[in-house]
């Protein structure tokens, strides 16, 4: 039960079999317009009158047939003390005088319907509700055994008048059933022309006596009328306590004995002196046993929407039809006059019932809003596996992700105490190991992206240092910018833009590494060339051009020279070229020193600007240009 609601009260006994008949027919009849099932208990005979909301006839037998089966199965089930599929253990409790029914003594039934605003029924049926099967009615008459075809005492009425108190007290006398025909169907016994003669006397003599004598016995004939006084005393008796706050139960009882009241004050004849009063009154009774009606009728309508809704989730489909009943509820008592006794508890009771309209209203937008959530993640799903599938960039995963959470976010909103949460939780079980599997994508993805964007940047860095010639710091960028491209997992979407920069990033390495061991070679050989090229005078200058180390002989350097070897030739007896070698050859060698340890070809040149001779580490010795081009040029 939703918190808050209201518990329904249980009406009078023949008012619940009423409203029991009257949901049988609603269920068994979805297309019946909407009738009203009222039952009574005459001289006892149990009397059923359906009055019908339109005015046309409806199909009699369909009803009759479902009303009579209903009756004959809660019957027979009730006084087995075996529950019938319509009446639970507690509603055979609620209709005791089925539990009360002998084996032996059938009760008679009778069926009305009735059209909207007709005095009269325009069908009848009748039959003997007993707790074993229907007996055929030739065969019982074949047999000879006169207890199972004559109808039961006091269902055989002997006039018009009387026949008008087997209806309910919601009529009049106009508004009274049919003159009874025999109920057994046995056949006639022929009598003789004299023998009938004398039973037609004595059957005249009998019914004039008889006559004289239920005129006389007829109530508020002779002296007072009790039944006026009764009813009268009922109805100020209800005024006080419906205005002293009356319960459901209050209405129930004075509904019982109010509709009681307007039976007895029926049965008052036109004879009568107290007559008009009496049928004035009857009028006043029936009215406030109608409102009543209606407030009991708003009650069960309530006690069936509790009952719905009881141990919740439910379909959608069941709240909806709570919500019915609880409207239906609610109308009802609307229409309770203010000068009705029952008006004040008719408010009070429309004010819980609203409340737990607007409650079930909650329940089915909540019910309607999970089951949205549902269906929306389902969707989301949908697009996310599209999305996914077709990713070419870090943008279009990081959207199907989003996609994918978006789905999982709605479906952990479904409360539990919604019908839909139970799908709910059985997506959640499949969707969230996808969404760990995306969120591990997307991470790869967003960690191949950015390798990617590294190694693009380094390779700039790289070749910004190889234009400075900063060959070490070249190497270095390129060393660290083909790392990161291999940092690029297979399956992302920048995998196949990395792989020509692969190779690209090799060959650069490659190159500037060839660069910086050139460099560092120079770099030694310019120190080597220092050591030996300095002094005072200075010997010679040195600069790399390209890949070759040149070397200049300095001017004051050469006239040492020549001056050396004038000085030689003075006191030795040799050519002067000879003299000048002797004191040249070793710086020669120094120089070619050099060039071994560096690998670099070095260009030595004279102080007037000619070459002497260029030292190629892969030759030996100094040669002539002439020569090491020759020497390159061979395969």
């Amino acid at each position: 039960m939703i918190d808050g609601m209201v518990t329904a009260t249980p009406p009078s006994e023949l008012h619940r079999l009423s409203l029991q008949l009257q949901r049988m027919l609603r269920q068994a009849l979805p297309t019946l317009p909407p009738v009203q099932v009222k039952c009574a208990l005459r001289a006892g005979v149990l009397m059923v009158l359906v009055q019908q909301s339109v005015p046309e006839p409806l199909e009699s037998s369909e009803i009759f047939a479902h009303l009579e089966d209903w009756l004959r199965r809660s019957a027979q089930h009730s006084t087995a003390g075996i529950s019938a599929p319509e009446l639970s253990s507690e509603s055979r409790s609620e209709f005791p005088y089925f539990e009360r029914l002998p084996l032996s003594q059938p009760l008679p039934v009778r069926l009305y319907l009735r059209a909207a605003a007709q005095p009269k029924p325009y069908a009848i049926h009748q039959f003997r509700l007993d707790s074993q099967p229907e007996h055929d009615p030739a065969q019982a008459a074949s047999s000879g055994d006169p207890e199972k075809i004559a109808p039961p005492s006091g269902f055989l009425l002997a006039s018009p008048d009387a026949a008008a108190l087997l209806f309910d007290g919601a009529t009049n006398a106009a508004e009274a059933e049919p003159a009874d025909e025999a109920w057994a169907d046995g056949e006639t016994v022929p009598f003789s022309l004299s023998r009938m003669a004398i039973a037609l006397a004595v059957g005249v003599a009998v019914l004039a006596f008889g006559g004289s004598l239920y005129a006389l016995t007829r109530p508020c004939v002779l002296g007072g009328c009790a039944e006026l006084q009764t009813a009268e005393q009922l109805h100020q008796t209800l005024s006080v306590q419906l205005s002293q706050g009356a319960t459901l139960q209050d209405v129930s009882a004075s509904y019982t004995r109010l509709t009681e009241a307007s039976y007895r004050l029926s049965r008052v004849p036109r004879w009568s002196s107290h007559y008009a009063a009496a049928t004035q009154v009857q009028q006043q009774t029936e009215a406030t046993v109608a409102v009543l009606g209606q407030v009991l009728s708003a009650q069960a309508a309530a006690t069936e929407a509790v009952e719905m809704t009881q141990n919740p989730p439910h379909s959608l489909e069941v709240w909806q039809q709570a919500l019915a009943l609880w409207e239906q509820a609610i109308a009802q008592l609307q229409t309770v006059p203010e000068d009705s006794p029952a008006y004040t508890l008719a408010q009070q009771k429309r004010l819980e019932y609203t409340a737990n309209r607007n409650a079930i209203e909650q329940r089915i937008a909540l019910e309607q809003q999970s089951q949205d959530w549902v269906n929306r993640a389902r969707q989301a799903v949908e697009l996310a596996e599209a999305r996914q599938g077709a990713a070419t960039s870090l943008d279009a995963r990081l959207e199907a992700h989003g996609t994918w959470r978006t789905a999982i976010a709605l479906l952990q909103q479904v409360p539990d105490t919604a019908m839909a949460y139970a799908e709910a939780q059985q997506l959640l079980a499949l969707y969230q190991p996808r969404l760990l599997d995306s969120s591990a994508r997307l991470q790869q993805e967003e960690s191949a992206v950015s390798a990617h964007q590294r190694a693009l940047r380094l390779a700039d860095l790289a070749a910004q240092a190889e234009q400075r010639g900063q060959w070490s710091q070249a190497v270095q960028q390129w060393q660290a910018a083909l790392a990161a491209a291999q940092q690029v997992a297979v399956g992302t979407t920048v995998h196949p833009q990395v792989q020509p920069l692969l190779s690209s990033y090799r060959t650069s390495l490659a190159t500037a590494q060839e660069k910086l061991k050139g460099a560092v070679a120079a770099q030694s050989a310019e120190q080597d060339l220092e050591r030996n090229c300095g002094g005072t005078p200075r010997v010679c200058t040195y600069a790399q051009q390209g890949t070759v180390m040149q070397v200049r002989i300095t001017p004051s350097y050469d006239r040492v020279l020549q001056e050396a070897a004038a000085i030689t030739q003075s006191t030795q007896d040799t050519d002067p070229d000879a003299a000048i070698m002797a004191h040249f050859n070793p710086l020669l060698r120094a120089i070619a020193t050099v060039g071994e340890t560096s690998q670099i070809p070095i260009e030595v040149y004279n102080a007037d600007g000619s070459l002497f001779g260029i030292y190629d580490p892969t030759l030996d010795g100094y040669v002539s240009r002439e020569v090491l081009n020759q020497q390159q040029k061979r395969p």
